[in-house]
């Protein structure tokens, strides 16, 4: 097995900022939905 750090690690960094995005982008439509229903 080869050790290229640089690359684990990037790949590591990409998946959990994806995992971020998309987290964040789910609460984010949670609570304009939210919004939505408690204004309208």
């Amino acid at each position: 097995m080869t050790e290229q750090p640089h690359g684990q690690s990037a790949r590591l960094w990409i998946s959990w900022l994806l995992i971020a995005v998309l987290l964040g982008y789910g609460v984010v439509q949670t609570v304009i939905t939210a919004a939505k229903l408690f204004t309208g």
